[in-house]
């Protein structure tokens, strides 16, 4: 296989809002029409047109990497999610074999030498399209909300019960010229900004310990949030943010139906673990989410509690973020080594709190630290339950807190 040109369209069902928008991109999504146009040097080709093709999936069948010129209208901005506003507008596909994208790399990597990269990672509804739309408002990165080539990788890897030591080499390679590729088109977006900011899917999470080892330099985040609020807000989402959709929905155990949309973007099916699957409590919202959540937190616990910045920079909850707005964002910049924020875009990032950052999307809840919560005695005795009957010694509560977590913010006066 060599690399090509592909004139494409989006299939019409993406065009559409649904959960269905929520599966991670994939060449099956395109529907092809011109034939394909060989590239004869990838690298040259990606040299001169880099800033109009974006990462977009990779694809494990024919080990490559697709990339998508969008069309004219596209803008990085409009959209909450980057990876499903790239796949509506796909106009063109740039295919580049995964043998051949060391020397595409080889050929823009001195362009991109003083680039700084951060990735957040999150775990599920923890506020990150609010964090990275307030780290977008301080005017000093890139930034791009949930790319789905990671999300591609982070698949491949849980599909494997083993990983050969010459397979592990070969992802860790493709990692490293992604982040190259990535960081090329969007120097030459703006040259006046030398930081690129991604936000990984909580799909992601699974493989995090993988993209810090490809890529140690990079910069990370990690966002997380308690058990209860994260339920909550899959309610709220599930539900419309209709209290009594919600209860009817749960009263009549429909929403069990509801979450097999959901079996693609956990890591691992609660139905396929033995322990969440006889958990004597109705397999609904509630059961999934806290599940979930549970699996979520074990890997971060893994992760952190030994040695809490071997994988993360920084880590903090939605709850802090939302309590100390600008002056949390403000510290999160300064722990990753970047210039102080200035007063002016402080005010900037206190104005995205103001607003729901996931506006007119189906994933939109109830807006930044604003509402009621919906969790009753029913809620709280199967969250309970499940607790109980997982029985993890080191996460036992909702509310538990990673090993690291920036709590609270201290300036030159003491607590902020």
């Amino acid at each position: 296989m060599m690399a090509y040109l592909r004139q494409v369209r989006c299939k019409s069902v993406y065009h559409k809002m649904g959960l269905h928008v929520l599966k991670p991109t994939s060449m099956d999504d395109f529907e092809p029409v011109e034939t394909k146009v060989p590239v004869g040097s990838p690298a040259r080709f990606f040299r001169d047109h880099g800033r109009d093709y974006f990462v977009c999936c990779a694809d494990f069948q024919t080990l490559a990497l697709v990339l998508v010129k969008p069309k004219e209208m596209f803008t990085l901005k409009g959209d909450p999610f980057f990876r499903e506003a790239l796949r509506r507008q796909a106009d063109e596909l740039l295919v580049i074999p995964f043998s051949e994208l060391a020397d595409v790399a080889a050929e823009v990597a001195a362009d991109v030498a003083n680039i700084t990269t951060i990735f957040v990672h999150i775990t599920m509804r923890c506020g990150s399209t609010l964090l990275i739309k307030s780290l977008e408002a301080s005017g000093l990165m890139h930034s791009l909300s949930e790319s789905d080539v990671y999300a591609n990788i982070s698949r491949y890897v849980l599909s494997k019960k083993a990983m050969p030591e010459d397979v592990t080499e070969m992802l860790l390679e493709v990692i490293r010229h992604i982040n190259t590729l990535f960081n090329y088109t969007l120097l030459l977006k703006d040259p006046s900004k030398t930081i690129t900011c991604y936000k990984m899917r909580g799909q992601v999470f699974p493989i995090a310990d993988l993209l810090r080892r490809a890529l140690p330099e990079v910069k990370t985040v990690l966002l997380y949030r308690n058990l209860l609020g994260t339920v909550d807000s899959w309610a709220h989402v599930m539900a419309e943010r209709s209290y009594w959709k919600y209860w009817l929905i749960t009263a009549l155990r429909l929403d069990s139906f509801y979450i097999n949309n959901f079996l693609h973007w956990a890591p691992n099916s609660p139905w396929e673990n033995p322990v969440f699957r006889c958990i004597p409590v109705p397999h609904g919202v509630v059961w999934f989410t806290a599940c979930v959540w549970l699996e979520f937190m074990q890997k971060a616990h893994d992760l952190t509690k030994t040695d809490a910045h071997r994988c993360f920079d920084v880590i903090l909850r939605y709850e802090e973020l939302c309590k100390y707005k600008e002056k949390m964002v403000a510290k999160v910049i300064e722990i990753l080594g970047i210039k102080c924020v200035s007063e002016d875009a402080k005010l900037k990032i206190r104005e995205v709190f103001g607003f729901n950052s996931q506006t007119g999307h189906s994933l939109a809840s109830r807006g930044p630290c604003r509402g009621d919560s919906w969790l009753g005695q029913w809620e709280m005795g199967i969250i309970s339950k499940i607790l109980d009957h997982v029985n993890c010694e080191e996460i036992s509560r909702p509310d538990f807190v990673l090993n690291g977590t920036m709590t609270q913010i201290y300036d030159t006066n003491g607590i902020v």
